[in-house]
């Protein structure tokens, strides 16, 4: 059985970290975030050590690595009742970031809905990570990886949009305020 999958795509600061966390609250959805899973791993661990070198430089981390990780992060939160195939949606959250990802991806997930979040002023998007550097503490959000991080979104994960129906594909701009961007996600669902 594939799962039902909602997948969030978007430039970094777009909010998909924001609407996945509010639509996760919701009864019926399971959010998962390869970024918030990949910061809980043990920085000492092999996979912490390769996430730190990788992220600290706006790179993506190797794909074998971010599918397992997914495998057994899905895995358990199935064995530990937190995610019900059945009757959940699974938000996809940074993952996939690029085509290979998907084509491993898909032999696992159904995408009903692929959310776009895109915003037409870069600058708010430098904006929101730039706070979430400050607050969070995130190495991954200096103006340097900034940059890079930018860069990879368009040559790696935008060109997944083109992979998608138009009737999968939501356009959404984020530049809205949360709550109106989560009643964009939610309208097409049944």
């Amino acid at each position: 059985m594939k799962y039902k999958s909602l997948l969030l795509i978007g430039a970094p600061g777009s909010g998909k970290g924001t609407q996945g966390k509010i639509l996760g609250t919701i009864p019926g959805f399971f959010h998962f975030s390869s970024g918030e899973l990949f910061r809980s791993v043990d920085r000492n661990s092999a996979i912490g050590k390769t996430f730190l070198e990788y992220s600290s430089k706006g790179l993506l981390v190797p794909d074998d690595i971010t599918i397992q990780l997914f495998n057994s992060y899905i895995d358990q939160m199935i064995s530990e009742g937190r995610f019900r195939p059945k009757v959940d949606y699974l938000v996809l959250d940074g993952l996939p970031r690029n085509v290979r990802q998907w084509h491993i991806l898909s032999e696992k997930v159904e995408i009903l809905f692929v959310y776009h979040l895109y915003c037409s002023d870069r600058s708010i998007l430098v904006s929101r990570l730039k706070g979430r550097a400050v607050q969070d503490h995130r190495v991954d959000d200096t103006e340097e990886v900034i940059r890079k991080r930018f860069e990879i979104y368009e040559r790696e994960t935008k060109p997944l949009l083109q992979l998608f129906s138009p009737n999968q594909l939501k356009e959404i701009d984020c530049s809205a305020l949360p709550y109106q961007v989560l009643r964009r996600i939610l309208e097409p669902l049944p």
